[in-house]
C-alpha cells in the first residue's frame, strides 16, 4: 500500500478535483429549515417530486411554498421503481441564518434518498438538535454527536460527520481522535476522489499516537515545512500533536524564512494558534516564536494578534505597542492591536 503517495502538498495545485467542502452542512440545512418533507414520485408526473408526509413545518407552510422546482434523476427514478415506498427528503428554507435568526436564500433541496440508517439519524438529530445554536460549531455535543457516524457504512453519514468535525473547534475535536482506525484515516488520503475531505483526514490522523501514525505524521509534517503550499496548517498542526515543542519551534524557524509565502506563513501561525487554544501549556513557547516573528515579518501581526487575543498573554504587548506607533502599520492592523491592548487580552 502506498502510504500517502498522492498527498504531495506541491503536486495537485492545479488538480481537476480539487474542491472545497460546503459552507453550511446538511445538519444545517435541516435545521434551519421552515418545511421539511418525505417526497415521492407525483402520480400526475412520475418525473416531478411530490411531498408524501411533513416531518416538520405545517401543511400550511407547505402550500406557501413554492413548487418543488427539480426533477427526478435516473437513479432515484430507479430506486424508486425498485421499491415505491422509498422516499427522498426534501427541505425548503434558508441555508444560512444571520445572528439575528432571519433566513435568506429561501429554496428547495434535495438532501438524500431514505433508508432506516438515514431514518435513525434523522431521528437523533431532530432531538439533540433542538439544543444547537444554527451554524455554530462551538459546541461539544454537536461533535460527540457526528463522531458516531465517522466511518459509518453509509457514505452519507459519514462524509456529513466529516464535515461537521472538519469545521468543529479543534480543542473539540481532539478528545475524538483516537476513536478511529489509522487504516480507515489513511484511506481516505489516499484516495483521490476523497481529496475535499483531506484536511479532516489529517487533523484526524495527527492525533492518532499509534507508531504508524506518528511516523507518517512526523514525515509529512517535515516536508509540508519545507515544501508549503496545499494542507500546509493541517500538517503544521498534526506536527504539533506528534513533536510539541521541537515542532513549534521548527514552525519558528519556517516563519522567519524570507523564501515563504505570506500565505504558506499564515497557514503556520493558524496553526500555532489551534495548537496554543487547545493546548494551554504550549501558549508560552508558541508566544516566544511569535515574539521573533514580529521582529522580521510585521505583515503577520494581525493574525498573530488574533491568534493570541484570548490567551491573556501580555508578553507581545510592548511590540504590539511599538507597531502601533509606526505609520507604516496599516489602519486595520492598528485598530485591532489597539482593541488588544485596551481590553488586556480578555476578551474573544
Amino acid at each position: 500500500m502506498c502510504i500517502l503517495a498522492l498527498a504531495t502538498p506541491r503536486a495537485l495545485h492545479a488538480c481537476a478535483v480539487c474542491t472545497e467542502l460546503p459552507e453550511a452542512s446538511i445538519t444545517d440545512q435541516i435545521l434551519a429549515a421552515e418545511v421539511v418533507v418525505f417526497a415521492g414520485p407525483a402520480s400526475e408526473n412520475p418525473f416531478e417530486y411530490s411531498p408524501q408526509h411533513v416531518i416538520k413545518g405545517s401543511e400550511q407552510k407547505l402550500h406557501n411554498a413554492p413548487r418543488i422546482p427539480f426533477l427526478i434523476d435516473s437513479v432515484t427514478r430507479r430506486a424508486f421503481r425498485a421499491d415505491p415506498t422509498t422516499t427522498v427528503l426534501l427541505t425548503y428554507g434558508p441555508e444560512i441564518n444571520d445572528k439575528t435568526g432571519r433566513g435568506f436564500s429561501r429554496a428547495w433541496r434535495r438532501v438524500f434518498v431514505m433508508n432506516p440508517d438515514r431514518s435513525a439519524f434523522l431521528e437523533r438529530l431532530q432531538t439533540d438538535g433542538r439544543l444547537w445554536d444554527l451554524g455554530k460549531t462551538e459546541n461539544a455535543a454537536r461533535v460527540s454527536f457526528f463522531a458516531d457516524y465517522l466511518w459509518h457504512p453509509d457514505q452519507a453519514l459519514h462524509d456529513s460527520a466529516l464535515v461537521e468535525i472538519g469545521r468543529a473547534n479543534y480543542a473539540l475535536v481532539r478528545p475524538i481522535g483516537d476513536r478511529f482506525s489509522t487504516g480507515q484515516i489513511l484511506e481516505e488520503l489516499n484516495d483521490l476522489n476523497r481529496f475535499a475531505y483531506w484536511p479532516v483526514a489529517i487533523r484526524l490522523l495527527g492525533l492518532k499516537t499509534d507508531p504508524q501514525a506518528r511516523s507518517i505524521v512526523r514525515s509529512r509534517f517535515a516536508k509540508s515545512l519545507k515544501s508549503g503550499g496545499l494542507h500546509s496548517h493541517e500538517w503544521a498542526l498534526a506536527g504539533i500533536e506528534a513533536e510539541g515543542v521541537s515542532a513549534i519551534n521548527a514552525i519558528g524557524l519556517a516563519l522567519n524564512d524570507g523564501r515563504k509565502t505570506q500565505d504558506d506563513k499564515k497557514a503556520l501561525v493558524r496553526a500555532l494558534s489551534e495548537a496554543g487554544s487547545s493546548q494551554n501549556q504550549l501558549q508560552g513557547v508558541i508566544v516566544r516564536v511569535f515574539e521573533d516573528v514580529l521582529d522580521s515579518d510585521p505583515e503577520l501581526t494581525l493574525q498573530i494578534a488574533i491568534a493570541t487575543r484570548s490567551w491573556g498573554e501580555t508578553a507581545l504587548y510592548q511590540k504590539f505597542e511599538a507597531l502601533v506607533a509606526l505609520e507604516e502599520t496599516d489602519p486595520a492592523t492598528q485598530f485591532f492591536l489597539n482593541m488588544v491592548l485596551q481590553d488586556d487580552g480578555t476578551s474573544e
